[in-house]
C-alpha cells in the first residue's frame, strides 16, 4: 500500500482556504480600531483546514493488486478507481524542476477509454514509490533488457525544434503565459510597462531600418518572437531525447527542465505517423511519431518516437522498432490532371489578396510602404502553400495489403505518411461532390482506431480504382 506525496496535503487544504475569508473580513472591518488580530478561533480554523487536508491525504491509498492499479480515496464516501493491467496503454513519470528538489514525481496512467486528450489517472508520488509501483505493474515492465536503444544527438534536437516550431504555437504559448501572469500577479505586466517598452523597441528598429514603417517592424518582431518562444519550448521539451524498445514495450525519455519518462505498450500503438515539411521532404529527412493513448496528450505537443532521421536510417530502424511496418510504394494516387483540386484554395486567396492590396495602395498613397509590406507578407505563405500542394499532388497516395495500410497525404504545411495494421483501420469512406462525379473522381477518407476520432483524407483519386481498393479490404 502506498500514499501520495505529503505535498498533496497542501493541495487538499487549499480547497478549503475560502473559510478564512470570514476572519479576514472581520479583521478588515475592525482594522482601524484593533488592527490585524489573530484570535484563537482563527488558529483553530486554520489547523482544522490543515487537519482535513491531512485526513484526505491519509485516506487516499494506492495498491497494485495482482498487477492492477487501484486507488481508494474519500473520507465518508469511499471512491475506488481500478485500471486493469491489460488495459494500460501508457504510463508517464513527470519530474518538474521544483518537484525534483523535494523528491516528488507525477505519475499518469492512461488507457484507450475516457475523455480524449485527458489523463485517466494522475498521482503525485515520492520518487521511490513511483519506481516501486512501476515494478509492480507487469503490463509496462520490460522483459529483461531493452533490445534496441537510440540516443538522439543534440544537433538533431536543435534541428527538430527549428523545423517544427511555429509562430502560431508560440503565440498560443505567449497568450497563455500573459493571461496566467496577469491572473496570478495582478497588474505587474502593466506596471513594468511592457507595451510601452515594445513600442519603443519598434520605433528604434524602424529608425535603424530606414524605409520600413514601424507597423511592419512590429509585425515582423511579433512573428519572430512568437516563433522563438515556440522554438525554446520545443528545445526544452524534447532535449535529452532517448528511446528504447524490446518490441513489446517502448520507453521514451526527454526533457531538460521538466524530465519525462514514458512507458508505452507497442500493441496499443494505433498507427505510425512519419512527418515532413517541404524543406525536410526535399532533404529526405523524417520525424517519426506514433499514436498511442496517453502519449502526447498535452496541447501543442508532438508524440515523437524519433525526432530526425535520414532516409536510409528510417528504412533501417522502422522494421527494428515495429517489425510489421514498412513504407510501401503508392498503388493508388491522384492524377496530374487533379492539380486544381490541390491548389485552388491558395491560388484563389492570391487572386483575392493581390488586387485588394493594390487598390488599397492607390486609395491610400500615404500608407504605400505598409501596403507593400503587407502584400509581401501575405504572398510568402500563400506561394509556399502552392508549392506544398503541388508536392502533395506528386507524392500523395495509398497502398493497402492484407496486413498493412500505408497512406501519404498533406495536412496544412505538413506531409504525413501513416502506417498501420489493417486491424486498426476502422472505416473507409468514399466521398464525391458533383464535379468529381462528372470527372469520375472521389476522395477517400480513412478512419483509424485512436483515443480521439481520427480521419485522414486522400484527395481526387479515380473512383473505380478507389472502389475496388475498398472492396478488397479485409
Amino acid at each position: 500500500m502506498l500514499r501520495e506525496h505529503p505535498l498533496r496535503i497542501i493541495r487538499y487544504s487549499l480547497r478549503s482556504l475560502w473559510l478564512l475569508l470570514f476572519p479576514l473580513v472581520r479583521s478588515l472591518l475592525h482594522f482601524r480600531t484593533e488592527g490585524i488580530r489573530m484570535e484563537r478561533s482563527d488558529l483553530f480554523l486554520l489547523f482544522l483546514i490543515l487537519g482535513f487536508g491531512w485526513l484526505r491525504w491519509y485516506s487516499c491509498t494506492i495498491h497494485a493488486e495482482k498487477g492492477d492499479l487501484t486507488v481508494h480515496s474519500g473520507i465518508f464516501f469511499r471512491h475506488s478507481r481500478r485500471i486493469p493491467s491489460q488495459n494500460l496503454s501508457a504510463l508517464t513519470l513527470e519530474y518538474p524542476l521544483l518537484l525534483r528538489c523535494v523528491g516528488g514525481v507525477y505519475l499518469s496512467a492512461d488507457t484507450a477509454s475516457g475523455i480524449a486528450r485527458t489523463t485517466d489517472l494522475r498521482l503525485l508520488l515520492r520518487r521511490q514509490d513511483a519506481q516501486h509501483l512501476c515494478r509492480l505493474l507487469p503490463a509496462i515492465r520490460p522483459h529483461g533488457k531493452y533490445g534496441f536503444r537510440q540516443t538522439v544527438h543534440p544537433w538533431r534536437i536543435l534541428l527538430f525544434s527549428v523545423i517544427f516550431s511555429s509562430s502560431f504555437s508560440g503565440a498560443v504559448y505567449t497568450a497563455t503565459l500573459w493571461f496566467q501572469s496577469v491572473r496570478i500577479i495582478g497588474r505587474l505586466p502593466q506596471q513594468m510597462e511592457l507595451p510601452q517598452r515594445f513600442s519603443e523597441i519598434t520605433a528604434q528598429l524602424s529608425h535603424q531600418l530606414r524605409g520600413i514603417p514601424p507597423a511592419a517592424v512590429a509585425v515582423g518582431l511579433l512573428v519572430f518572437s512568437t516563433w522563438f518562444l515556440s522554438f525554446v519550448k520545443n528545445l526544452l521539451q524534447y532535449g535529452c531525447f532517448q528511446m528504447e524498445t524490446d518490441r513489446r514495450m517502448l520507453f521514451v525519455r526527454s526533457g531538460i527542465l521538466t524530465k519525462r519518462s514514458f512507458f508505452l505498450r507497442s500493441d496499443r500503438i494505433g498507427y505510425i505517423d512519419i512527418r515532413q515539411n517541404l524543406l525536410t521532404k526535399l532533404c529526405r529527412m523524417y520525424s517519426l511519431a506514433i499514436s498511442c493513448p496517453g502519449y502526447g496528450v498535452k496541447q501543442g505537443t508532438i508524440p515523437v518516437c524519433l525526432p530526425i532521421l535520414r532516409h536510409d536510417e528510417i528504412l533501417h530502424m522502422l522494421p527494428m522498432l515495429f517489425p510489421d511496418a514498412a513504407m510501401l510504394p503508392n498503388t493508388l494516387r491522384p492524377r496530374l490532371g487533379a492539380f486544381w483540386s490541390y491548389v485552388w484554395m491558395p491560388v484563389t486567396a492570391i487572386c483575392a489578396v493581390v488586387p485588394t492590396l493594390l487598390i488599397g495602395k492607390r486609395m491610400f498613397p500615404a500608407a504605400a510602404q505598409l501596403t507593400e509590406f503587407l502584400l509581401l507578407m501575405a504572398l510568402i505563405p500563400l506561394l509556399w502553400k502552392v508549392a506544398v500542394q503541388l508536392a502533395a499532388l506528386l507524392t500523395s497516395g495509398v497502398s493497402i495489403t492484407k496486413t498493412q495500410v500505408c497512406l501519404r497525404f498533406c495536412r496544412g504545411f505538413v506531409f504525413h505518411t501513416i502506417i498501420a495494421g489493417t486491424h486498426h483501420l476502422t472505416a473507409v469512406e468514399v466521398r464525391r461532390n458533383p464535379f468529381q462525379r462528372f470527372f469520375g473522381k472521389c476522395d477517400l477518407i480513412f478512419f483509424f482506431h485512436s483515443e480521439k476520432p481520427t480521419r485522414f483524407r486522400l484527395r481526387n483519386v479515380e473512383y473505380e480504382r478507389a472502389a475496388e481498393l475498398v472492396r478488397n479490404i479485409r
